[in-house]
Protein backbone atom coordinates (compact mmCIF):
# COMPACT_ATOMS: atom_id res chain seq x y z
CA UNK A 1 0.00 0.00 0.00
CA UNK A 2 1.56 2.83 -0.93
CA UNK A 3 2.94 6.16 1.33
CA UNK A 4 -0.49 8.77 1.16
CA UNK A 5 -0.05 12.40 1.18
CA UNK A 6 -2.65 14.75 0.85
CA UNK A 7 -3.48 18.62 -0.18
CA UNK A 8 -5.30 20.64 1.75
CA UNK A 9 -8.38 22.91 0.38
CA UNK A 10 -9.47 25.86 2.73
CA UNK A 11 -9.41 24.04 5.78
CA UNK A 12 -11.91 21.44 5.36
CA UNK A 13 -10.83 19.55 2.35
CA UNK A 14 -8.37 16.89 1.62
CA UNK A 15 -7.80 14.66 -1.34
CA UNK A 16 -5.59 11.69 -0.84
CA UNK A 17 -2.74 11.43 -3.35
CA UNK A 18 -0.64 8.12 -3.79
CA UNK A 19 2.21 7.53 -4.66
CA UNK A 20 2.08 5.40 -7.33
CA UNK A 21 -0.71 3.75 -9.38
CA UNK A 22 -1.75 0.95 -12.15
CA UNK A 23 -1.88 2.69 -15.45
CA UNK A 24 -2.60 0.84 -18.74
CA UNK A 25 -0.55 1.56 -21.47
CA UNK A 26 2.13 -0.23 -23.54
CA UNK A 27 6.08 -0.95 -23.03
CA UNK A 28 7.13 -2.33 -26.48
CA UNK A 29 7.82 -0.20 -29.54
CA UNK A 30 4.94 -1.41 -31.90
CA UNK A 31 2.41 -4.53 -32.28
CA UNK A 32 1.64 -3.42 -28.17
CA UNK A 33 -2.12 -4.51 -28.36
CA UNK A 34 -2.82 -6.15 -25.76
CA UNK A 35 -2.36 -3.30 -23.72
CA UNK A 36 -0.84 -3.80 -19.90
CA UNK A 37 -1.03 -2.61 -16.47
CA UNK A 38 2.27 -0.32 -15.67
CA UNK A 39 2.83 0.51 -12.20
CA UNK A 40 3.85 4.47 -12.52
CA UNK A 41 4.43 7.43 -10.39
CA UNK A 42 2.09 10.23 -10.03
CA UNK A 43 3.20 12.82 -11.74
CA UNK A 44 3.66 16.61 -10.42
CA UNK A 45 2.58 19.12 -12.09
CA UNK A 46 4.62 21.80 -13.88
CA UNK A 47 4.25 25.65 -13.82
CA UNK A 48 1.22 25.72 -16.01
CA UNK A 49 -0.07 22.40 -15.72
CA UNK A 50 -2.60 20.55 -13.42
CA UNK A 51 -3.27 17.36 -12.67
CA UNK A 52 -6.02 15.50 -12.27
CA UNK A 53 -7.64 12.74 -10.44
CA UNK A 54 -9.22 11.43 -13.78
CA UNK A 55 -12.04 9.39 -13.21
CA UNK A 56 -13.62 9.05 -16.77
CA UNK A 57 -12.24 8.76 -20.31
CA UNK A 58 -12.90 7.88 -23.50
CA UNK A 59 -11.11 5.91 -26.96
CA UNK A 60 -9.48 7.71 -29.67
CA UNK A 61 -8.27 6.21 -32.74
CA UNK A 62 -4.84 7.76 -31.70
CA UNK A 63 -4.45 5.54 -28.40
CA UNK A 64 -5.15 2.59 -31.35
CA UNK A 65 -2.15 3.60 -33.81
CA UNK A 66 0.08 5.02 -30.78
CA UNK A 67 -0.10 1.13 -29.42
CA UNK A 68 0.35 -0.41 -33.10
CA UNK A 69 2.90 1.78 -34.17
CA UNK A 70 4.13 4.17 -31.46
CA UNK A 71 4.63 6.20 -34.54
CA UNK A 72 5.31 9.16 -32.15
CA UNK A 73 8.52 7.67 -30.73
CA UNK A 74 7.62 7.62 -27.41
CA UNK A 75 10.18 6.22 -24.60
CA UNK A 76 8.55 2.89 -23.22
CA UNK A 77 6.16 2.68 -20.93
CA UNK A 78 3.71 4.67 -22.28
CA UNK A 79 0.14 5.14 -20.41
CA UNK A 80 -2.53 5.97 -22.87
CA UNK A 81 -5.89 7.75 -22.34
CA UNK A 82 -5.76 11.61 -23.44
CA UNK A 83 -9.50 11.81 -22.81
CA UNK A 84 -9.70 12.93 -19.30
CA UNK A 85 -12.57 14.10 -16.92
CA UNK A 86 -11.73 14.42 -13.14
CA UNK A 87 -11.13 16.43 -10.16
CA UNK A 88 -8.10 18.93 -9.76
CA UNK A 89 -5.66 17.62 -7.18
CA UNK A 90 -3.22 19.73 -7.79
CA UNK A 91 -2.16 22.86 -10.21
CA UNK A 92 0.73 24.47 -11.01
CA UNK A 93 2.45 28.11 -9.57
CA UNK A 94 0.85 29.77 -13.21
CA UNK A 95 -2.34 28.15 -12.74
CA UNK A 96 -5.06 30.38 -12.17
CA UNK A 97 -8.18 29.70 -13.53
CA UNK A 98 -8.55 26.18 -12.05
CA UNK A 99 -8.02 25.30 -8.41
CA UNK A 100 -7.79 22.16 -6.28
CA UNK A 101 -11.40 20.10 -6.11
CA UNK A 102 -12.53 21.39 -9.63
CA UNK A 103 -14.49 19.40 -11.94
CA UNK A 104 -12.93 19.73 -15.04
CA UNK A 105 -12.33 18.16 -18.17
CA UNK A 106 -9.50 18.36 -20.20
CA UNK A 107 -6.94 16.71 -22.84
CA UNK A 108 -3.70 15.96 -22.22
CA UNK A 109 -0.34 15.76 -24.26
CA UNK A 110 0.31 13.31 -26.45
CA UNK A 111 4.01 13.31 -26.06
CA UNK A 112 2.83 12.82 -21.81
CA UNK A 113 1.16 10.25 -20.50
CA UNK A 114 -2.74 10.13 -20.33
CA UNK A 115 -5.01 8.59 -17.36
CA UNK A 116 -6.32 5.65 -18.43
CA UNK A 117 -6.06 3.04 -15.17
CA UNK A 118 -7.01 0.04 -13.89
CA UNK A 119 -8.11 -1.03 -10.05
CA UNK A 120 -11.48 0.63 -10.40
CA UNK A 121 -9.48 3.80 -8.16
CA UNK A 122 -8.71 6.40 -11.28
CA UNK A 123 -5.60 7.85 -13.08
CA UNK A 124 -3.38 10.44 -12.58
CA UNK A 125 -2.55 12.88 -15.59
CA UNK A 126 -1.42 16.47 -16.53
CA UNK A 127 -3.12 18.90 -18.75
CA UNK A 128 -1.72 22.05 -19.68
CA UNK A 129 -4.41 24.85 -18.25
CA UNK A 130 -5.29 26.39 -22.17
CA UNK A 131 -6.63 22.32 -22.52
CA UNK A 132 -8.76 22.25 -19.22
CA UNK A 133 -11.91 23.21 -19.22
CA UNK A 134 -14.78 23.31 -16.12
CA UNK A 135 -17.21 21.01 -16.52
CA UNK A 136 -20.61 22.17 -16.70
CA UNK A 137 -23.13 20.71 -14.67
CA UNK A 138 -25.31 20.02 -17.57
CA UNK A 139 -22.47 17.30 -18.86
CA UNK A 140 -22.03 14.09 -16.55
CA UNK A 141 -18.05 12.95 -16.07
CA UNK A 142 -19.15 10.05 -18.94
CA UNK A 143 -20.28 12.36 -21.31
CA UNK A 144 -17.27 15.62 -20.76
CA UNK A 145 -15.34 12.43 -21.12
CA UNK A 146 -15.82 12.11 -24.86
CA UNK A 147 -15.54 15.62 -25.75
CA UNK A 148 -11.86 16.98 -25.62
CA UNK A 149 -10.00 15.08 -28.20
CA UNK A 150 -12.88 14.66 -30.96
CA UNK A 151 -14.51 18.33 -29.95
CA UNK A 152 -10.61 20.58 -30.61
CA UNK A 153 -10.52 18.01 -34.22
CA UNK A 154 -13.65 19.34 -35.18
CA UNK A 155 -13.30 23.04 -33.48
CA UNK A 156 -10.05 23.48 -35.01
CA UNK A 157 -11.20 22.49 -38.94
CA UNK A 158 -14.16 24.52 -38.64
CA UNK A 159 -14.40 27.28 -36.21
CA UNK A 160 -11.51 29.54 -38.43
CA UNK A 161 -13.18 27.92 -41.81
CA UNK A 162 -16.61 27.92 -42.05
CA UNK A 163 -18.32 31.24 -42.56
CA UNK A 164 -22.19 31.92 -41.49
CA UNK A 165 -24.26 30.56 -44.60
CA UNK A 166 -21.93 28.54 -45.86
CA UNK A 167 -22.59 25.09 -47.31
CA UNK A 168 -20.74 21.93 -45.85
CA UNK A 169 -20.20 18.75 -46.70
CA UNK A 170 -18.93 16.28 -43.30
CA UNK A 171 -18.38 12.78 -44.34
CA UNK A 172 -18.63 10.08 -41.32
CA UNK A 173 -21.09 12.43 -39.33
CA UNK A 174 -22.35 9.39 -37.15
CA UNK A 175 -18.30 9.23 -35.93
CA UNK A 176 -16.61 10.51 -32.77
CA UNK A 177 -15.51 13.43 -34.80
CA UNK A 178 -18.01 13.75 -37.41
CA UNK A 179 -20.48 14.05 -34.84
CA UNK A 180 -19.76 17.17 -32.90
CA UNK A 181 -18.71 18.11 -36.39
CA UNK A 182 -22.20 17.79 -37.87
CA UNK A 183 -23.68 19.80 -34.54
CA UNK A 184 -21.07 22.49 -34.07
CA UNK A 185 -21.73 23.34 -37.92
CA UNK A 186 -25.57 23.62 -37.83
CA UNK A 187 -25.81 24.64 -34.82
CA UNK A 188 -22.95 27.02 -33.46
CA UNK A 189 -21.43 28.41 -36.30
CA UNK A 190 -24.36 28.90 -38.51
CA UNK A 191 -24.01 26.78 -41.89
CA UNK A 192 -26.98 26.92 -44.34
CA UNK A 193 -27.17 23.10 -45.25
CA UNK A 194 -25.11 20.19 -43.82
CA UNK A 195 -24.91 17.11 -46.00
CA UNK A 196 -23.31 14.35 -44.29
CA UNK A 197 -22.42 10.13 -44.75
CA UNK A 198 -22.71 7.42 -43.19
CA UNK A 199 -22.08 3.63 -43.24
CA UNK A 200 -24.42 1.86 -40.89
CA UNK A 201 -28.23 2.90 -40.46
CA UNK A 202 -27.48 3.56 -37.33
CA UNK A 203 -24.36 6.01 -37.79
CA UNK A 204 -26.73 7.87 -40.41
CA UNK A 205 -29.24 8.65 -38.23
CA UNK A 206 -26.88 10.00 -35.53
CA UNK A 207 -25.68 12.62 -38.30
CA UNK A 208 -29.22 13.51 -38.79
CA UNK A 209 -30.13 13.94 -35.22
CA UNK A 210 -27.08 15.64 -35.33
CA UNK A 211 -27.88 18.56 -37.47
CA UNK A 212 -27.50 16.87 -41.29
CA UNK A 213 -30.24 17.96 -43.94
CA UNK A 214 -29.22 15.20 -46.24
CA UNK A 215 -27.09 12.03 -45.59
CA UNK A 216 -26.11 9.96 -47.28
CA UNK A 217 -24.73 6.11 -47.58
CA UNK A 218 -21.13 5.98 -48.93
CA UNK A 219 -21.15 2.22 -49.49
CA UNK A 220 -23.93 2.64 -52.33
CA UNK A 221 -24.39 6.11 -53.08
CA UNK A 222 -23.11 8.60 -56.33
CA UNK A 223 -21.99 10.93 -52.92
CA UNK A 224 -20.15 13.48 -55.91
CA UNK A 225 -22.85 13.28 -58.00
CA UNK A 226 -26.02 13.54 -55.69
CA UNK A 227 -24.35 16.54 -54.08
CA UNK A 228 -23.74 18.72 -57.02
CA UNK A 229 -27.02 17.58 -57.99
CA UNK A 230 -28.68 19.46 -54.76
CA UNK A 231 -26.24 22.19 -55.46
CA UNK A 232 -27.05 22.94 -58.97
CA UNK A 233 -23.95 21.53 -59.63
CA UNK A 234 -22.16 24.35 -57.86
CA UNK A 235 -20.75 21.95 -54.86
CA UNK A 236 -20.40 23.04 -51.29
CA UNK A 237 -18.65 25.89 -49.47
CA UNK A 238 -16.45 23.59 -47.24
CA UNK A 239 -15.88 19.89 -46.68
CA UNK A 240 -14.63 18.76 -43.77
CA UNK A 241 -13.00 15.11 -43.99
CA UNK A 242 -11.66 13.30 -41.12
CA UNK A 243 -12.61 10.05 -42.04
CA UNK A 244 -8.73 9.41 -42.16
CA UNK A 245 -9.96 7.46 -45.54
CA UNK A 246 -7.78 7.75 -49.15
CA UNK A 247 -10.80 6.55 -51.20
CA UNK A 248 -13.05 9.18 -49.07
CA UNK A 249 -10.61 11.50 -49.56
CA UNK A 250 -11.03 11.27 -53.25
CA UNK A 251 -14.48 11.32 -52.79
CA UNK A 252 -15.06 14.06 -50.78
CA UNK A 253 -12.48 16.55 -52.66
CA UNK A 254 -14.70 16.22 -55.50
CA UNK A 255 -17.50 18.26 -53.92
CA UNK A 256 -16.19 21.24 -53.47
CA UNK A 257 -17.06 24.34 -55.33
CA UNK A 258 -14.70 26.69 -57.72
CA UNK A 259 -12.54 28.31 -54.94
CA UNK A 260 -13.78 26.60 -51.77
CA UNK A 261 -12.06 24.69 -49.29
CA UNK A 262 -11.27 21.12 -48.00
CA UNK A 263 -9.86 20.97 -44.52
CA UNK A 264 -8.37 17.71 -43.66
CA UNK A 265 -8.37 16.00 -40.08
CA UNK A 266 -4.72 14.12 -39.23
CA UNK A 267 -1.74 13.63 -42.03
CA UNK A 268 -3.65 14.15 -45.23
CA UNK A 269 -3.91 12.55 -48.87
CA UNK A 270 -1.30 9.97 -49.20
CA UNK A 271 -0.40 8.76 -45.66
CA UNK A 272 -3.07 7.35 -43.94
CA UNK A 273 -1.05 4.19 -43.29
CA UNK A 274 1.84 6.44 -41.63
CA UNK A 275 3.89 3.38 -42.51
CA UNK A 276 3.78 4.38 -46.30
CA UNK A 277 3.20 7.48 -48.14
CA UNK A 278 1.64 7.05 -51.42
CA UNK A 279 1.00 9.66 -54.65
CA UNK A 280 -3.18 10.62 -53.89
CA UNK A 281 -5.22 12.52 -57.02
CA UNK A 282 -6.69 14.48 -54.24
CA UNK A 283 -4.36 18.05 -54.61
CA UNK A 284 -5.18 17.57 -58.75
CA UNK A 285 -8.78 17.37 -57.50
CA UNK A 286 -9.12 20.57 -55.62
CA UNK A 287 -6.07 22.41 -57.89
CA UNK A 288 -8.41 21.99 -60.86
CA UNK A 289 -11.38 23.80 -58.64
CA UNK A 290 -9.34 26.55 -57.02
CA UNK A 291 -9.70 24.73 -54.13
CA UNK A 292 -8.02 24.92 -51.43
CA UNK A 293 -6.65 22.35 -48.86
CA UNK A 294 -6.25 22.67 -45.23
CA UNK A 295 -4.28 20.20 -42.81
CA UNK A 296 -5.39 20.14 -39.17
CA UNK A 297 -3.34 17.75 -37.40
CA UNK A 298 -3.57 18.32 -32.90
CA UNK A 299 -0.63 16.44 -33.23
CA UNK A 300 1.85 19.09 -34.49
CA UNK A 301 1.54 21.07 -31.38
CA UNK A 302 3.43 18.71 -29.11
CA UNK A 303 5.30 17.07 -31.71
CA UNK A 304 6.31 20.59 -33.48
CA UNK A 305 6.46 22.51 -30.68
CA UNK A 306 6.95 25.62 -32.12
CA UNK A 307 3.48 25.60 -33.70
CA UNK A 308 2.07 25.83 -30.36
CA UNK A 309 2.30 29.86 -30.12
CA UNK A 310 0.07 31.96 -28.86
CA UNK A 311 -2.38 32.04 -31.50
CA UNK A 312 -2.51 28.17 -31.29
CA UNK A 313 -3.00 28.33 -27.34
CA UNK A 314 -5.74 30.74 -27.95
CA UNK A 315 -7.61 28.55 -30.63
CA UNK A 316 -7.29 25.69 -27.78
CA UNK A 317 -8.40 27.15 -25.08
CA UNK A 318 -11.14 29.03 -26.72
CA UNK A 319 -12.69 25.59 -28.08
CA UNK A 320 -12.12 23.99 -24.50
CA UNK A 321 -14.08 27.22 -23.58
CA UNK A 322 -16.81 26.57 -26.33
CA UNK A 323 -16.84 22.67 -25.38
CA UNK A 324 -18.45 23.63 -22.18
CA UNK A 325 -20.29 26.36 -23.21
CA UNK A 326 -22.15 24.69 -26.24
CA UNK A 327 -22.76 21.45 -24.22
CA UNK A 328 -24.33 23.11 -21.31
CA UNK A 329 -26.52 24.72 -23.98
CA UNK A 330 -27.24 21.41 -25.71
CA UNK A 331 -25.93 23.04 -29.28
CA UNK A 332 -22.84 20.26 -29.38
CA UNK A 333 -23.44 17.41 -26.74
CA UNK A 334 -21.15 13.68 -27.06
CA UNK A 335 -23.07 10.51 -27.96
CA UNK A 336 -21.68 7.51 -25.60
CA UNK A 337 -22.30 4.68 -27.44
CA UNK A 338 -21.09 2.04 -24.82
CA UNK A 339 -18.98 2.42 -21.20
CA UNK A 340 -15.82 0.48 -21.42
CA UNK A 341 -14.19 -1.13 -18.20
CA UNK A 342 -11.26 0.73 -17.07
CA UNK A 343 -9.24 -2.62 -17.24
CA UNK A 344 -6.25 -3.56 -20.35
CA UNK A 345 -8.35 -6.16 -21.70
CA UNK A 346 -11.79 -4.53 -21.91
CA UNK A 347 -9.90 -1.22 -23.20
CA UNK A 348 -7.67 -3.49 -26.05
CA UNK A 349 -10.79 -4.99 -27.59
CA UNK A 350 -12.71 -1.79 -27.87
CA UNK A 351 -9.53 -0.32 -29.33
CA UNK A 352 -9.39 -3.49 -31.88
CA UNK A 353 -12.52 -2.94 -33.25
CA UNK A 354 -12.25 0.88 -33.00
CA UNK A 355 -9.04 0.29 -35.45
CA UNK A 356 -11.07 -2.12 -37.76
CA UNK A 357 -13.92 0.42 -38.37
CA UNK A 358 -16.31 -1.79 -36.74
CA UNK A 359 -19.20 -0.79 -34.44
CA UNK A 360 -18.13 3.32 -34.61
CA UNK A 361 -21.08 5.42 -33.06
CA UNK A 362 -20.55 8.39 -31.91
CA UNK A 363 -17.79 7.85 -28.52
CA UNK A 364 -17.03 5.17 -25.83
CA UNK A 365 -16.39 6.45 -22.30
CA UNK A 366 -14.25 4.60 -20.38
CA UNK A 367 -14.96 3.78 -16.55
CA UNK A 368 -11.75 4.47 -14.32
CA UNK A 369 -13.44 5.07 -10.87
CA UNK A 370 -15.49 2.41 -10.54
CA UNK A 371 -16.84 3.77 -6.42
CA UNK A 372 -17.00 7.03 -7.94
CA UNK A 373 -21.02 8.56 -8.41
CA UNK A 374 -22.25 9.08 -11.82
CA UNK A 375 -21.73 13.13 -11.05
CA UNK A 376 -23.63 15.63 -12.80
Amino acid sequence: MPDQSSLQVGAHRRFPLPDTFEGIGYTRNGSSLPLETITAHVPQPGPDQLLIHVQWSSLNPLEYKLALLNFLGRQNPVILGFDMAGTVVQVGDNVHDFQIGDEVMAMGDSNLDGGWASGGKGGYALARNFLTAHRPPALSQREAAALPMCFLSAYAGLKPHLNPGDTIYIPGGGGGVGHLAVQMASRALGASIVYSSGGSPASRYLAYASGARHVFDHKVDAIPDQIMGLTGGRGVDLVYDATYSESGFIQSAQVVREGGSWVVLGVGPGKTTRTAETISPVEGILAARGARMINVNLLRYFTEPHTLDDTAKALLRNGMRHAAEWAASGQVVPHVHATVSGNPEAITAHLMNLGAGTGNLGKNAVELQVSAPLKR
